[in-house]
């Protein structure tokens, strides 16, 4: 680029230093007459016009040229520059997101001082749905054991069903093998919470076992019960389970069912405790 735009310099300056040379030569012949001088310049003018349009038309191509390249230069320099902003915003989300459920977690700790929890991080997902099963990163050296609950900042997550070394694995409440007792809020109605195999991919779980005549109503929290089969196992009660949607009637047993959307985001679930009593 820089070899095309010194070369045109090059000509015209060429071009403009003759034109010079040749004006200055036949000026200063004493000998030319009016005559002759007139035919010269009537001769010479428009070819300087053409040789000026030429040049002012070579320097704009050059300018324009050299324009594009600086512009290209900028226009690379600035979308490296979105990039780097881009990743800085992503991480400043993860890190907000992180803190805000950092200070969730703590504000549940300090409402249940009494309990003693094991803060983990969920390090990855197993199951056809991938929210079945959560991978959570303690394990038998924090005294994790198998049937303890999970709780979030939001509210329940699930229980532990296999633990090793340093990791375990926690079956949530969107599986339909769970069964975690619980009760409505407003009504105090106990019942049995499952997750609802055939809605998975709506993230639902539902509380069965309500009385037919239940006041409950869409819109009605549910929440943990105290309710347990194992003394080894505790769960602090009234954690929130999910929210009602609506109410069905199972004929099979005479019982009505309270279909649940749970209270924790499991697609953006990060940070757990495991109740360790």
């Amino acid at each position: 680029m820089d070899f095309l735009k010194n070369k045109l310099l090059t000509i015209v300056l060429v071009l403009c230093l003759a034109f010079t040379i040749f004006v200055g030569i036949t000026a200063n012949k004493k000998d030319n007459t009016g005559i002759i001088q007139g035919a010269i310049t009537s001769t010479i003018t428009p070819v300087q016009k053409y040789i000026y349009i030429a040049g002012q038309r070579i320097n704009n191509m050059v300018y324009y040229i050299s324009s594009i390249t600086s512009l290209r230069k900028e226009n690379l320099r600035l979308n490296l520059e979105i990039q780097n902003l881009n990743q800085k915003l992503i991480e400043y989300e993860r890190y907000k997101r992180e803190n805000e459920e950092l200070m969730s977690l703590l504000n549940l700790k300090n409402t249940h001082q009494n309990t003693k929890f094991v803060s983990s991080n969920v390090i990855g997902k197993v199951g056809e749905n991938w929210f079945d099963i959560l991978v959570i990163d303690v394990g038998e050296d924090e005294g994790i054991k198998k049937g303890q609950y999970v709780i979030a900042s939001q509210g329940l997550v699930g229980q532990v069903i296999e633990v090793n070394k340093n990791t375990s694995k926690v079956l949530t409440i969107l599986d339909e093998k769970s069964n975690i007792p619980g009760k409505v809020s407003s009504t105090g109605e106990d019942g049995m919470v499952v997750g609802e195999g055939n809605s998975l991919k709506d993230k639902m779980c539902k509380i069965d076992y309500l009385p037919l005549e239940t006041k409950a109503k869409p819109g009605d929290i549910v929440v943990t019960s105290n309710i347990i089969n194992n003394e080894d196992i505790l769960i602090p009660s009234d954690i929130q389970i999910g929210t009602i949607t609506k109410i069905e009637e199972e004929k099979s047993n005479l019982m009505n069912a309270a279909y649940i959307k749970p209270s924790v985001d499991f697609s953006k679930l990060q940070k757990v405790m495991v109740v360790i009593k």
